[in-house]
């Protein structure tokens, strides 16, 4: 709960934006995962993550950094959201290099240079966020219509422009960012390397205790390379059936079919309702430092 800042200010959305309703599910925690494999399968991105970022050191806390950023861009005030990104830039600032050669491919040859500030990674890393967010609430949640996922695609310009992405590479509606991802994969440019399938080994195998590893690290592979376009997982090289996707069909429409009936804790996070109280001015001011040790 990163959530800090008091003051009735309804942020880079606010509640009635589509953003709150999606964000809100904490189903959608295979998002952050579904975003990663599709941003790392740009090799130059997976490069950056593994000389740049503590990913097999410490996969839980990149994992908490990545979901607070999201939250305090979601539910946070302005200035907790602006805050935020600018920690995460000057973080990316200093993230540049050379793809090492053994992480090449045909459409990035050994040595190429990188910088995380590079317009064109930026641009497919929002893409790959607001493509996901939209992929994951369809298959597990579903009840957006065309509208209301343009909407959301706009709104996430709020964000684009914060993390450095130039007004004419932001994305007016869904198909634009569906065709932009397509097009991209078809391209060859975003054709998983072996860094990229480096990054994934650990994305998809996060250390979980021994007696519920397996069976919870199945089916969070499961749920989220079956969310990937289908060309770019096969390029990771995933082995993929016609059984497994029957079993994330059927594991998608059960989530769908139950979702309604789910407990509360379930459907709604406690960010989201915690940022409700806050805009409507229903929370007290924070005590003055030194008053508790006072009481």
């Amino acid at each position: 709960m990163p959530l800090r800042d008091r003051a009735p200010d309804p942020g880079l959305f606010g509640p009635g934006s589509v953003t709150w309703r999606v964000i809100r599910e904490p189903l959608l925690v295979v998002c952050g995962a579904r975003a990663l494999l599709l941003q790392a399968a740009h090799p130059l991105i997976a490069e950056g993550v593994i000389e740049h970022s503590s990913y097999r050191s410490d996969p839980w806390g990149r994992l908490l950094r990545t979901l607070e950023w999201v939250a305090l861009c979601s539910f946070g005030t302005t200035e907790e959201a602006r805050a935020s990104c600018r920690q995460v830039n000057q973080g990316h600032a200093q993230v540049q290099g050379r793809l090492a050669r053994d992480h090449a491919t045909a459409e990035h040859p050994p040595g190429r240079e990188y910088t995380a500030r590079d317009r064109e990674l930026l641009r497919w890393v929002h893409a790959c966020f607001v493509d996901t967010m939209l992929v994951a609430h369809d298959a597990m949640i579903g009840s957006l219509d065309d509208g209301e996922r343009d909407r959301l695609v706009r709104e996430w310009n709020a964000v684009a422009a914060l993390m450095g992405v130039p007004a004419t590479d932001r994305f007016q509606s869904r198909a634009e960012v569906a065709e932009f991802v397509a097009t991209e994969v078809a391209s060859g440019r975003v054709t998983p390397g072996a860094g990229s399938r480096e990054v994934a080994a650990t994305v998809l195998a996060p250390p979980l205790p021994g007696l519920v590893a397996h069976p919870a690290t199945r089916l969070f592979a499961l749920g989220t390379i079956g969310l990937l376009p289908a060309e770019t997982r096969a390029a990771y090289g995933f082995g993929w059936s016609p059984a497994h996707d029957v079993a994330h069909r059927t594991l998608c429409a059960g989530l769908r079919r139950l979702h309604p009936g789910l407990p509360r804790e379930l459907r709604i996070s406690p960010a989201h309702d915690w940022s409700v109280r806050r805009v409507r001015g229903a929370l007290s001011p924070p005590r003055p430092a030194g008053e508790d040790a006072a009481a």
